[in-house]
């Protein structure tokens, strides 16, 4: 009986680090694709909402609070470490060639790429408990309690969408004309996904545990979330590009 509960975690933590290994192939992957279709493909498999939802769902499976933490943040870090390895060994886009000053550019691509994969696992430590103790807290916790986790797992996850909608309104993408039009619709459904598939994962979670009648207490956490998260991935962003 001992070995077979020593087991049972053991193959849930292999399970989530294969997940998250995944998850950060086809994030790798989607980098090679070319044309408009990379915008949605990117919302739907390398991005926060992508990202995130899959850490709720690992806490929203996990028996406990440990493992809900512990399951989520793995999940986020694998994936991070598995998406910045193929960059360093397959794509090698950090390799820059041949500077103006006749030294090498690598070095700053390999210190780029190094300060980045530490800067969005420091940003999975922090992200990860956080989505795996809502994901649980949706399915375990009181009527309340449970209505609040589901409604800021939903804000959260639609953050980045909502922020991107800040910096580029639908209105102004709807309205340009020409070779850019096409780019421009792919960035308005990318936008489009980052809005709607929280709505759906809040639909489930809300179905899962017929929370129904708490919608006003969803409403409020999903609507403060949504801003927070949307200021977050407005500063994640600029200090992205400071970084890189």
């Amino acid at each position: 009986m001992v070995n077979v509960g020593v087991r049972r975690p053991a193959r849930g933590t292999a399970a989530i680090v294969v997940a998250g290994a995944v998850l950060g192939l086809l994030a790798f992957t989607v980098d090679a694709v070319d044309g408009t279709a990379r915008q949605v493909m990117t919302a739907l498999v390398s991005s926060g909402l992508a990202w995130g939802s899959a850490a709720v769902l690992a806490g929203h499976t996990a028996p406990d609070r440990r493992s809900a933490v512990t399951r989520a943040t793995l999940l986020l870090i694998s994936a991070t470490l598995v998406y910045y390895l193929l960059i360093l060994v397959i794509s090698r886009r950090w390799s820059g060639g041949v500077l103006v000053d006749g030294s090498s550019a690598d070095w700053y691509g390999l210190r780029s790429l190094a300060v980045m994969t530490t800067a969005w696992s420091s940003v999975s430590m922090v992200a990860g408990p956080a989505l795996g103790l809502l994901g649980l807290t949706a399915r375990t916790g009181r009527l309340r309690s449970a209505a609040l986790a589901a409604g800021a797992s939903c804000g959260l996850l639609s953050g980045e969408g909502w922020s991107q909608i800040a910096a580029a309104p639908p209105w102004r993408l709807l309205a340009v004309d020409g070779p850019d039009a096409a780019f421009a619709r792919g960035v308005l459904a990318a936008e489009l996904v980052g809005v709607i598939v929280p709505l759906a994962v809040l639909a489930c979670l809300v179905s899962a545990r017929r929370l129904w009648g708490a919608w006003h207490l969803m409403a409020i956490a999903t609507g403060v979330t949504a801003t927070l998260s949307a200021v977050l991935w407005h500063l994640v962003r600029v200090a992205a590009n400071h970084l890189g």
